[in-house]
């Protein structure tokens, strides 16, 4: 389809292109599960609360927001559902990233390690920069609405600290992601969400966006289908929210991404090999000493 140009509002379309490798992982019948599977109808109870992608200037970094929503979703459903083990959920907690009883990750920590410019970025680099980081907790690098877009993507805001946090966070919950073909949306939707691109936005008729021939320019999150449901960045204009319902013939990008995410515990020692381990540790102290 020959697309006319558009304001971007994040999303750099030939970035994406030239990111493509024959060798990422493609949705079908041997994806590996993730520890959160939402049930469709109860997806709308775990969603992040709202954020517009914009201070002082937009921040172009929907490519960002539109997966780490969806972390925030996923981690909401595990943690009030004791999904996670007693130790990663106390983890948690006890690193700030659940605020009143949800689970917030920093869009910035992200967006900045990701490579977001002014033209914004791929869908696939700030999955990468999951995979290969971490999450971080909202708190430790927060957004606010007085920032210009160089104040929110200076990378001196990010902290060794912050760095080893996000590692860490890796290693108790490593992240995947892979390619979702348009045609495989709707058995995608059965089981998970969706980091999926397309025009912002059509003028809604009776609440509902219709199809458009304009450009992909945006990145949101699909939640349902047929008629598409997915959380946004930029407030809607029928009901002030932040979820869009968009008709069933939308023109999407040709393709979206699936992130999934797995836990690591740490194994429980037996009583035996709790007592092996501090007998050697004992004979480690004497040598030492000696």
């Amino acid at each position: 389809m020959n697309y006319m140009k558009q304001n971007n509002h994040g999303l750099n379309i030939e970035l994406e292109r030239q990111q493509q490798s024959e060798t990422d992982w493609r949705f079908g019948g041997f994806s590996q599960p993730c520890i959160a599977v939402i049930p469709e109808e109860l997806r709308f109870d775990y969603l992040p609360v709202g954020e517009v992608q914009r201070g002082i200037e937009d921040m172009m970094d929907c490519a960002s927001r539109a997966p780490i929503n969806i972390s925030e979703t996923k981690f909401n459903w595990l943690y009030r559902n004791n999904k996670i083990s007693n130790e990663n959920k106390k983890w948690l907690e006890d690193n700030g990233y659940v605020q009143e009883g949800s689970v917030t990750f920093s869009d910035a920590f992200i967006a900045i390690l990701s490579g977001t410019t002014r033209q914004g970025n791929s869908l696939k680099a700030p999955l990468q920069a999951i995979e290969n980081n971490g999450l971080i907790p909202k708190s430790k690098l927060p957004y606010n609405s007085e920032m210009t877009w160089a104040e929110y993507h200076d990378p001196n805001r990010i902290t060794q600290s912050m760095k080893d946090l996000g590692k860490e966070f890796k290693r108790r919950f490593p992240m995947n992601y892979e390619v979702v073909e348009e045609i495989h949306y709707s058995e995608l939707y059965e089981g998970d969400l969706l980091v999926q691109a397309g025009f912002a936005w059509s003028e809604p008729i009776d609440g509902i966006y219709p199809s458009t021939d304009n450009a992909p320019n945006h990145v949101w999150v699909g939640i349902s289908r047929p008629l598409h449901t997915i959380f946004d960045n930029y407030i809607d204009t029928v009901d002030s929210d932040f979820i869009k319902r968009l008709a069933p013939d939308y023109d999407m990008f040709e393709y979206g991404y699936r992130i999934f995410f797995s836990e690591v515990v740490k194994p429980k020692l037996t009583f035996w090999q709790w007592l092996l381990l501090k007998i050697k540790n004992q004979i480690l102290m004497f040598k030492y000493f000696q």
